[in-house]
Parts: C-alpha cells; sequence; structure tokens
C-alpha cells in the first residue's frame, strides 16, 4: 500500500511537470503568434476559420470572438485576385495547399476589409494532418506587400509612360528625315522648317535619355557632385535661356540679387531648369512667374511661384517620388515622372531641403535650399 501510494504520488508529480511544461510551451507558442509580423490563420478542414491572431485580425477587421464569422471571405472582408476579380474559395492559396497536399508560396492576393482600403497580401500556406496523417485543416501566414506592389505597378505605368514619350518625338524626327530626304535635291524654303523640327525632336528624345540616366545614376549611388561657388542669378538667367520669350515676359526674378552658393552648379540648373518646366507645363495661363531669392540664416533659399491652378492637396505629398506625374482634373501631361524626383536627390546630395506649397485653384510654390557660399 505504501509503494501504490508512492508510485500515485509520484505520477502525480510528473503529470504535473508535464502539464505545466506544456502550459509553458503553449504560452510560448500563443506569445509568438501573438506578436508576429504576419498575420497567421488557420482553418478547419470545412475551410472554417478557427484562429487568427492579432495581425490577422487587424487585417480582417475582426475580434477575436469573430473567427466563426467565415472561412476565406465574408460580409466582414472580401479577397480579390490581382485583376480585381473576386476570388472564389477554391482559389484561395490556403484551399488549394490542403486540396494539393503541397504548400503554396508567395500567392498575392487584394483584401477588402470592413471601413478599411485594400491592401495586397502575400501569403504562405501548408496543409495541416494529424498523427494518422489524416488532413485536419490549413494553415496561412501573410504579409503586407501593398507598397511592392505599387512598386510593380508604378514601374510598368512608368515603362508605358517612356515608350510613349519617346515615341512621339522620334516619330516626328523620322518623319522630318523622310521629307528631307525627298526634297533633298529642290530643298526650297521648306529645308529651315525641317531641320529646326529635327532638333526639337532630337533635344526632346536627349533630355528624355539623360532624365534616365540621371535617375539610374542616384540610384546606385553613382551620382558625384563637382562644388564650387556661384551667383544664383547668373545661374537662372542660364537656365532661362531655352525657355520662350512669352514665358520669359511673365518672369520676375526678386530677393538678394547677390546670394552665392556652394554647390555643382550643372545639378542646380537641374533643378531651376525643372522647376521652371513645371510652370510651363501646369500653369502656362499663369499671368506671372516670380524666382524668390533669399537668405535664411546660414542657407540660400530659393523659391519659384506661379498663380496657376495649383495642386490637389492630395497629391503634394506625392510630387518629389519617383514616377509621380501629377494628373489634375484630366489633363495629360508629358514627362517621364522623374523631375522632381531627380531634383529632391541632387538638393538632398547638396545636403539641402526641397519642398512646395500650393492652395488649389490659387497657384504653387517650390522651393530648395542650399549652403550659402
Amino acid at each position: 500500500e505504501q509503494l501504490a501510494s508512492q508510485l500515485n504520488t509520484n505520477l502525480e508529480a510528473s503529470v504535473k511537470a508535464r502539464t505545466q511544461e506544456l502550459y509553458k510551451s503553449q504560452q510560448q507558442l500563443s506569445r509568438i503568434l501573438e506578436t508576429m509580423a504576419e498575420g497567421v490563420m488557420i482553418v478547419d478542414v470545412n475551410h472554417k476559420m478557427t484562429y487568427a491572431n492579432k495581425m490577422a485580425q487587424d487585417f480582417l477587421s475582426i475580434k477575436e470572438n469573430e473567427y466563426s464569422l467565415g472561412g476565406y471571405h465574408n460580409l466582414k472582408w472580401q479577397t480579390y485576385k490581382l485583376d480585381g476579380e473576386a476570388l472564389a474559395a477554391e482559389e484561395h492559396p490556403i484551399y488549394l495547399a490542403m486540396q494539393t497536399g503541397k504548400a503554396v508560396y508567395d500567392f498575392e492576393i487584394a483584401l477588402q476589409a470592413e471601413g478599411k482600403q485594400v491592401v495586397y497580401l502575400s501569403v504562405n500556406a501548408v496543409p495541416i494532418y494529424d498523427e494518422a496523417n489524416k488532413l485536419t485543416g490549413g494553415i496561412g501566414t501573410f504579409v503586407d506587400v501593398t507598397h511592392r506592389r505599387k512598386a510593380i505597378q508604378q514601374k510598368d505605368d512608368f515603362i508605358s509612360v517612356a515608350s510613349h514619350e519617346l515615341k512621339t518625338p522620334i516619330t516626328s524626327l523620322k518623319a522630318a528625315l523622310q521629307l528631307l530626304d525627298r526634297i533633298k535635291d529642290n530643298p526650297g524654303t521648306h529645308l529651315p522648317k525641317l531641320i529646326e523640327q529635327a532638333n526639337r525632336s532630337m533635344t526632346k528624345v536627349s533630355n528624355l535619355i539623360e532624365e534616365l540616366l540621371n535617375a539610374s545614376k542616384i540610384t546606385s549611388g553613382q551620382m558625384h557632385l563637382k562644388a564650387q561657388l556661384f551667383k544664383l542669378t547668373d545661374l537662372i538667367k542660364e537656365s532661362l535661356l531655352g525657355a520662350n520669350e512669352a514665358f520669359k515676359s511673365k518672369l520676375r526674378i526678386e530677393g538678394d540679387l547677390e546670394l552665392t552658393v556652394n554647390g555643382d552648379p550643372n545639378r542646380i540648373e537641374q533643378v531651376i531648369v525643372n522647376f521652371i518646366n513645371n510652370s510651363i507645363k501646369y500653369a502656362p495661363d499663369a499671368t506671372v512667374v516670380e524666382i524668390l531669392l533669399e537668405k535664411k540664416d546660414n542657407v540660400a533659399k530659393v523659391t519659384v511661384t506661379d498663380d496657376g491652378p495649383g495642386i490637389h492637396p492630395d497629391k503634394l505629398p506625392h510630387l518629389f517620388e519617383r514616377y509621380y506625374r501629377v494628373d489634375d482634373g484630366g489633363a495629360q501631361y508629358s514627362g517621364l515622372g522623374l523631375g522632381l524626383y531627380i531634383s529632391a536627390e541632387i538638393i538632398k546630395k547638396h545636403n539641402g531641403e526641397i519642398g512646395a506649397i500650393s492652395e488649389f485653384g490659387k497657384g504653387s510654390s517650390f522651393w530648395f535650399t542650399l549652403p550659402m557660399g
């Protein structure tokens, strides 16, 4: 009897220790799941949700007691293919993993949860089996790849825009050369106009290629500066040599006309030309374009202001992003969406700052600062 009692005591102690160990392991697993940056979702063999960690709950806009609301979609959330078509349950990566018995990796879907914007998720999924190798459900982990998806879309849009932007001047150049070939024996009065047309087209192609090369240099860290002291007024006047007379008549240079800065004049000229081109492109009916030169503390500030239509507040934060093109009211503007991005990188390289201020319908101001000479 004493031996039996001892065995029972030992057994109870062993069970208690195992139970505590199991509880500790479960607590650790629970903490890991709840603090993961990825969403985790588990479904049973009938494809009903049985678990979602905090990140998954946030993605799906549900609470812990709302697992039973559904599986792959319901009234609170809907999943879509990348083309915008609704994703059927049979096409969901967790469903596919359970049906095929194979893991699914980096399967992208779109998710629209109640009260939230569409996000793009990359899903990894595997089937779950018990000790008897019987299917009991599936588990999926997912991360937000909206930025990645948008970057891919921006790149695709950029390639399309670049192709169009290059095609237009090349077509014009080709037409001019074909006409020149036809009239080469008797050029008459058409020759100067055709040469001018060909030169304009070549200049546009050259500028587009220059933008692409500059963007590539920035990305690869190959943009180098050749700094020197120079007067801003002189550089601005040089920058305006290519502007048409109608635009020049609107222009005013105000402020401290003797300001000298330390920087790469060729790169700063690019920035000024980009600002001026923006005014020509987006505010063609502006009555006045002002370039203001100011000394603030130990920096020089250049501001280009027009009284054009202005920029919508939603678009302002994105102006200096790569590939971003402002398109207000359905108007179509030329350009690769690289000019302001390149300008921002040039100014950053000079340890300066850059920005834009605009009130929609009341004009825009683009500005940058540089260290004083």
